[in-house]
């Protein structure tokens, strides 16, 4: 195929370098970045756009910190690991601001009035408390963007140390003991209390009963268990259990559901988060950058600081709603997952004093089926003097956003983790609400995404 220089100008919302062919459409280009001029092979087109390879850079970046590398020989999900620090800061506060601007349509002066800098985190390397490997022929790592295959990747930019070690320590099982039985490897754990979760998965389309069967036998005859809990001890760490779960499907392995047994100990880790205790359960939802997090919440507890009532929509297993609560506040909680609830509820008494506790409400209900004025007018719960809202990577439902309107809290703290879809919704609230303050924060040092925390209130009231 034709090879066509391309100058890069601009950053794709998946890392991607962006520049114009000669015809003047669009192109995208893993692994190159701004003011980078390099040689590509176009893989698809449209009428729009194209999507192209670089295969060789002729002008490098500034920025950049590493030698080029295809971006199908790179894997982790990570394309800004090879560009300065501070020039991914600058990319990220550059997209939220944009988005704000091209999607939600806002005033340029508006926007640089509220808009603060970008949280950084203090240390953008080993920051994650959850990796999720692939096993390929007792190999563990990380997939490449194109493929199935294991791509290479540095573990010092993300991964705690320890996952590291216990990785290494279980491929040294399965050179040891060769096993197609499982392939992938789930870590989770927390440097504050020094407690491990692990978990190997399967695809497995054998009856759950032999594959968990033939897992156990496995796990036993090798003394994988074994390996793992000396890997931990030998740092300091604890290893709280050792989990198998079959994910037969794509959903069930994107949502790290299907059938979970217990190998050997427990399904959970502690972490302590704003100087609080929280339990987290396989499989469920906690940011992967503890310390970012905490960071993310002090601002979200300043929409919540005059508050007397707080409702924490999405509030998954209540982390977020219980770190900003203060004492005094009424915390209510909505979440249509059950098992989150019970988490939630669970986190309710590890989190807060017992008196503190009484002051916090968990529901499972699903937010846009909630009559929140119906439940207000029976006494069953009170208004809301905030309300944080904290949803999945789509947005808000605009039923939703018409529901939280209603509830006509003066404060709302909208917390996001895509920018294109916080600036359509934005774009809504601001028919009642007007923008305080926004906040992006770096949760995710190497890779593209970019949280962000709105403070909104309403009817002229001040944070």
């Amino acid at each position: 195929m034709e090879v066509t220089e391309l100058t890069i100008t601009a950053v794709g919302s998946e890392g991607q370098g962006i520049g114009a062919l000669p015809s003047g459409k669009t192109c995208f280009v893993p692994g190159v970045f701004p003011g980078e001029v390099c040689e590509v092979r176009i893989e698809s087109e449209t009428s729009k756009y194209a999507v192209a390879e670089a295969t060789k850079l002729v002008k490098e970046s500034p920025d950049r910190t590493a030698p080029f590398i295809p971006a199908d020989r790179v894997s982790g999900g990570l394309p800004f690991a090879s560009l300065s620090y501070e020039a991914q800061l600058k990319i990220k506060q550059t997209r939220v601001r944009d988005c704000l601007l091209r999607i939600g349509g806002f005033d340029k002066a508006l926007i640089d009035g509220v808009m603060k800098p970008i949280m950084a985190a203090d240390d953008p390397s080993r920051y994650r408390n959850h990796m999720q490997y692939a096993v390929r022929d007792g190999r563990i790592g990380l997939l490449c963007a194109k493929s199935d295959e294991l791509g290479s990747y540095d573990g010092k930019l993300i991964e705690y140390e320890i996952f590291g070690k216990i990785k290494k320590a279980v491929e040294d099982v399965f050179n040891r003991a060769p096993t197609r039985l499982f392939d992938g490897l789930v870590l989770r754990g927390s440097l504050r209390t020094n407690e491990i979760l692990a978990e190997l998965t399967s695809s497995s389309s054998q009856t759950h009963e032999v594959a968990i069967r033939d897992a156990k036998q496995y796990i036993a005859s090798t003394g994988l268990n074994d390996a793992i809990k000396k890997t931990c001890e030998t740092d300091g760490f604890r290893l709280n259990g050792l989990l198998f779960r079959i994910s037969p499907n794509k959903v069930s392995k994107r949502t790290r559901t299907g059938v979970r047994t217990i190998i050997e100990g427990v399904d959970h880790y502690d972490e302590i988060f704003c100087g609080r205790k929280f339990r987290i359960k396989a499989g469920s939802f906690f940011q992967v950058n503890t310390a970012q997090a905490e960071k993310l919440a002090g601002k979200a507890s300043e929409a919540c600081s005059g508050a007397n009532v707080i409702y924490d929509l999405y509030c998954g297993c209540g982390t977020l709603g219980l770190a900003v609560k203060q004492k005094g506040q009424s915390l209510l909680g909505i979440e249509v997952v059950p098992e989150a609830v019970a988490s939630a509820k669970i986190n309710r008494s590890l989190a807060l004093s017992e008196d503190e506790a009484s002051e916090c409400e968990f529901i499972c209900k699903d937010v846009l089926k909630t009559d929140f004025n119906s439940l207000i007018k029976s006494g069953k719960i009170k208004a809301p003097d905030c309300v944080i809202v904290d949803p999945p990577r789509k947005g808000l439902d605009i039923g939703v956003i018409k529901k939280i309107t209603e509830l006509d809290a003066p404060y709302v703290c909208y917390i996001s983790c895509d920018p294109a879809t916080l600036a359509r919704d934005l774009k809504m609230l601001t028919r009642d609400y007007e923008i305080r303050e926004v906040t992006p924060a770096d949760l995710f040092p190497n890779a593209s995404h970019v949280e962000c925390v709105v403070l909104m209130s309403r009817d002229g009231a001040r944070l």
